[in-house]
């Protein structure tokens, strides 16, 4: 992994992110669940099929595509969660996982689509990741990918966003919207270019939007928050008391917002699709 472009994001996902990404993955993946669906019907894999699941995590989805008969391959650069996906999948012969980086990856041309499961965003150059990523791809191969919408539109992981500002620092530079992170392909015109610029044609967005059901405990809520969510990015620089003040501004903006149903906050994505030119 030493030659990886993406050394950032290397040690993000092999550092306390990609742990607490871990810890918070069945309850991530349970309220993302209408979205994952959506997209593994599209990509609708069969026998014969050969998927490659780029920033496959855990290996949910790499497993569904290979319970369909495909033969799959699952990569990421986060060795715990392909050292877990490897544990969970002992008894497929179909599949296999590797802790490789897909920018970077030697591929050949062997794959009838590629997937990623809201993996994509993280490349620290995408032009160069997408180009390396087609070689992958047999002649009228296809991609298909999941990708977030703008931040604002996603309350399920930005709700607690206006009681945590008071805790950002004043002369705190707001980061390129376009730099690696969970939102950085919210913009189409840029994923267009970036699809267009690497030889692929038929692109295609649908737009998925819905409410999460975020369940009915705050407590699940908050280890969201608390291994993922800005509050986990934010509490690294500040001190233990105002870390505290900050952590209980969350829980009671949660709890003011908890109805007897549960909690419904608005989610929305992208579902890309696109074909590789001859």
């Amino acid at each position: 992994m030493s030659n990886s472009t993406n050394i950032e994001q290397v040690e993000l996902w092999n550092g306390s992110f990609g742990e607490g990404f871990i810890r918070c993955e069945d309850y991530l993946h349970k309220i993302i669940d209408p979205f994952t669906k959506v997209a593994i019907n599209k990509v609708n894999a069969q026998p014969g099929d050969h998927i490659l699941d780029v920033g496959c995590g855990c290996g949910s989805t790499s497993i569904s595509f290979a319970q369909s008969g495909a033969k799959v391959r699952g990569i990421d650069i986060a060795e715990k969660m392909i050292s877990k996906a490897k544990k969970t999948s002992e008894d497929i012969s179909n599949i296999s996982f590797h802790t490789v980086d897909a920018a970077i990856e030697n591929f050949k041309a062997e794959y009838s689509h590629i997937f990623s499961h809201f993996g994509v965003m993280f490349f620290s150059d995408p032009y160069a990741a997408f180009s390396n990523l087609r070689l992958g791809l047999i002649d009228k191969g296809k991609i298909t990918f999941l990708c977030w919408q703008e931040l604002s539109d996603n309350e399920w992981i930005n709700s607690p966003s206006e009681v945590l500002q008071p805790f950002f620092p004043e002369d705190m530079i707001p980061p390129d919207p376009k730099s690696p992170g969970g939102f950085s392909f919210a913009d189409n015109e840029y994923v267009i270019d970036i699809l267009r610029s690497t030889n692929f044609s038929n692109i295609e967005f649908q737009s998925l939007n819905t409410k999460f059901d975020m369940g009915k405990t705050t407590e699940e809520l908050m280890s969201l928050h608390l291994d993922i969510g800005p509050l986990s990015v934010l509490l690294e620089s500040l001190s233990k008391e105002s870390g505290r003040e900050a952590i209980e501004a969350v829980e009671k903006s949660l709890e003011r917002r908890m109805e007897k149903t549960g909690l419904h906050l608005s989610a929305a994505a992208w579902l890309v699709t696109a074909e590789a030119n001859g």
